[in-house]
């Protein structure tokens, strides 16, 4: 059944900044307090940027980018909120410079915002391997950040750092830079696929897990391909095509490299699909080769 719900580009991308903001710092373990003093700003003014309550100064976010090594990511959706109206930042303890949004900005909706700040960076920066790092940096930090933002807030985020490789893919670089874009590329499709879904647009949710599939073939890269695949068999255990969900779990493990977490994923959603069929012994079997898979994961891989 579709449940397509077009997202509102004007919603406040400030509450945004503020729930990256606040899951980058949770992971690594520090109060706003903390964040606060290693950034030189009073923790209540952290406070009050992750509730948007205050639009804060470049300053500060460019502090907390450092400080949460987010590789540009919060100073890319201050650049976003900062477009918005809003209360104006104060009761910092540190320097908070306002800079004013350029004559004709329409507003924060991701299209502006891909052609200025995005295109900002991409020839601001020259393609070399600190910025396919950095890159690589921002998609883990987006990946590890999705766990717990709520979808909403975090979309924007990822749409500016595909913009943003995409701009670099331009760039003409060599063969083996362009694989790592192709493959950043295709991680943030499938997070950003995984987002939409869950915010309720199932139509670009297909959308971006068909462009995953497609960027993981361009680079042959087996692992990415198998989590797009796995996309879509999560949709249809959630749509209750269960026979459907088999036959893609199935797939996926196919395409999976043989100790991967996508082919432990994907060995579980063959199990729900099993249960839900009414076939324990099936079921039985799918988590024992999910136990076997994880067994055999580096240290460390989730």
């Amino acid at each position: 059944m579709s449940h397509t719900r077009t997202l509102d580009p004007a919603a406040p991308s400030a509450a945004c900044l503020g729930a990256v903001l606040r899951r980058l710092r949770t992971l690594q373990g520090l109060t706003q307090a903390d964040l606060g003093r290693l950034a030189g700003y009073g923790g209540s003014y952290i406070s009050a940027v992750e509730r948007a309550a205050v639009h804060p100064s470049h300053e500060l976010v460019e502090r907390c980018d450092q400080v949460l090594e987010a590789d540009g990511v919060l100073l890319m959706l201050w650049s976003l909120a900062d477009a918005g109206p809003g209360p104006a930042a104060t009761g910092a303890t540190g320097p908070a410079a306002e800079v004013a949004a350029p004559d004709g900005w329409p507003g924060p909706d991701q299209a502006v915002f891909e052609a200025m700040e995005v295109a900002r960076r991409a020839e601001a920066s020259g393609l070399g391997p600190g910025t396919l790092s950095g890159v690589e940096r921002a998609v883990a930090r987006l990946r590890e950040a999705a766990a717990g933002t709520p979808p909403e807030a975090l979309i924007p985020a990822v749409r500016a750092q595909l913009g943003y490789a995409g701009r670099l893919l331009e760039r003409r670089p060599t063969l083996g830079q362009h694989r790592r874009l192709l493959v950043a590329a295709g991680w943030l499709s499938v997070l950003l696929a995984q987002l939409l879904y869950d915010a309720g647009d199932r139509e670009a949710a297909e959308a971006s897990r068909d462009a995953a599939f497609r960027l993981a073939g361009q680079a042959g890269h087996a692992e990415l391909a198998a989590w797009a695949v796995e996309a879509l068999a999560l949709w249809a255990l959630a749509d209750g095509r269960y026979r459907d969900a088999l036959e893609l779990a199935r797939a996926g493990q196919d395409l999976a490299p043989p100790a991967s977490a996508a082919a432990v994923q994907l060995a579980l959603d063959e199990a729900q699909a099993w249960t839900s069929l009414g076939d324990r012994g099936q079921a039985a079997g799918a988590r024992r080769q999910a136990a076997l898979t994880r067994a055999m994961l580096p240290a460390g891989a989730s």
